[in-house]
């Protein structure tokens, strides 16, 4: 008896697929049309990370421009150059757009050594300058945005955010904590590893989750009725996030399109979420590059 429910089981599965099949083939050809493909490197800070909160201590500190770290970065360059992007995008304001045109300018034509907004050091230059170059591109795209910056509502107000500031609870600092050895941890990885290997680091899954950990830790700052911990991650880091990605979308001009962007790795689980989430992108494999 078993035997027969298994064999009409299986039957019936079968008659199940066979009716299912042509309609999941319909609904994957809605989303199949040609789409620019997008490729998402995150980035550390060149210039010594000395840019951000998480700022790595002088003695763990990259000189890129050293022979050794020049060659390890040419050798990602032409891993990168590979995917034979369109256009690319860079971690900078559209504000700043026809002074990043100027000074690569004069960068193609051999006139321009880095200045106090664009270091040597800084992965603007050596990372987006020199790949842009090889490629024969006439320019660059800035994509950051700021945050969206709050109006309160009345039930949403500035004290209602400040009375949660100092609200006790133990697991934040122990994961502040944790993700402080973390950082300490990653400036020695960075130190030690070539630039192509901590690139593979900070592009994994792992890693780019990880990054966005810490602040999913203050999320529950607040209450039920007053989740400010909550609204202050959407409002300052998802918001912003989505800001960049929003800028990807408007510099798709054809089909064809490979954007390559080049961001620091904090931003990169959002953006990677957003672009694969979204019908207008195909995501193409970083580390099919990096590897």
């Amino acid at each position: 008896m078993r035997l027969v429910y298994l064999l009409l089981f299986v039957l019936s599965s079968s008659s199940t697929q066979a009716q299912t099949a042509p309609l999941r083939q319909q609904i994957d050809a809605l989303f199949a049309s040609p789409k620019p493909q997008v490729l998402l490197l995150g980035t550390f800070h060149f210039a010594g990370e000395r840019v951000d909160a998480n700022t790595t201590p002088a003695y763990l500190r990259v000189d890129i421009r050293s022979p050794s770290r020049q060659a390890q970065l040419g050798e990602v360059i032409k891993r990168i150059a590979r995917f034979n992007p369109t256009k690319i995008a860079i971690e900078a304001s559209p504000n700043a757009k026809q002074y990043i045109d100027s000074v690569y300018a004069a960068y193609r034509a051999g006139k321009f050594r880095g200045d106090k907004r664009v270091s040597e050091e800084d992965e603007l230059y050596q990372l987006g300058f020199r790949l842009a170059d090889r490629l024969g591109h006439r320019e660059l795209f800035p994509i950051d945005a700021p945050p969206f910056r709050i109006r309160f509502s009345p039930v949403d107000s500035l004290t209602m955010f400040t009375k949660y500031e100092h609200q006790a609870d133990s697991s934040f600092a122990f994961w502040d904590q944790q993700y402080t050895t973390y950082a300490k941890l990653q400036d020695s990885l960075k130190y030690h590893a070539s630039v192509v290997d901590y690139l593979r680091f900070l592009n994994t899954d792992d890693t780019q989750s990880r990054s966005i950990g810490r602040w999913l830790v203050t999320t529950k700052r607040g209450t039920n009725r007053e989740p400010i911990g909550a609204d202050g991650f959407i409002s300052r880091y998802y918001n912003r996030n989505l800001r960049i990605y929003s800028n990807i979308q408007r510099l798709i001009t054809s089909p064809s399109d490979r954007i390559l962007v080049l961001y620091g790795n904090t931003h990169l689980y959002i953006l990677k979420h957003l672009i694969k989430a979204s019908p207008e992108f195909e995501l193409a494999d970083t580390m099919d590059y990096l590897n």
